[in-house]
C-alpha cells in the first residue's frame, strides 16, 4: 500500500466530505464549502486544495467532471494523522499521551471505554 501523505486540517475537511459521499465532482465539493456554514471558501481556493490532494495521492481525479474519490479510508488517514501527532508531540509515547489526558481530563465513561478497548486488544479482538 502507498504511504499516506501528510494532510492538513482543511484538506481533512475536504476528505471528510468525499468519504461521506463515496465520490463527488469537484464542482459539488466547491459548492459545499462556498456555503457560509461550511467556511465560505471561494471556489478557486477549494479547487487549489483538491488539486493538492490529487498531487499528494490522497484523492483520485476521474474525468469527465473532475470526480474526486478517496484513495485511503478515513481509518487509514486517522491512524496516520494520529501517529504523526503522537510522534511530534509525545515523541511516540502513547502511554505518555494517555497519562496526560487521564490526569483529570477523562470522564469515568471514557475510562471504561479505554479499558474495554485494551481488554479487546489483549484478547486479540481489536
Amino acid at each position: 500500500m502507498k504511504k499516506i501523505p501528510v494532510i492538513t486540517d482543511r484538506e481533512l475537511e475536504i476528505m471528510e466530505v468525499v468519504w461521506q459521499n463515496g465520490s463527488l465532482p469537484a464542482q459539488e465539493i466547491a459548492a459545499y464549502f462556498l456555503q457560509p456554514e461550511h467556511g465560505g471558501t471561494s471556489k478557486n481556493t477549494t479547487y487549489t486544495f483538491l488539486n493538492r490532494l490529487v498531487k499528494k495521492g490522497a484523492l483520485s481525479r476521474e474525468e469527465p467532471g473532475f470526480v474526486c474519490k478517496a484513495r485511503f479510508t478515513r481509518e487509514q488517514v486517522q491512524r496516520s494523522v494520529g501517529q504523526s501527532f503522537l510522534d511530534k508531540v509525545y515523541h511516540g509515547s502513547l502511554s505518555g499521551m494517555v497519562a496526560q489526558f487521564v490526569d483529570g481530563h477523562i470522564s469515568a465513561q471514557e475510562m471504561e471505554k479505554l479499558k474495554e478497548i485494551i481488554a479487546a486488544y489483549e484478547k486479540g479482538e481489536a
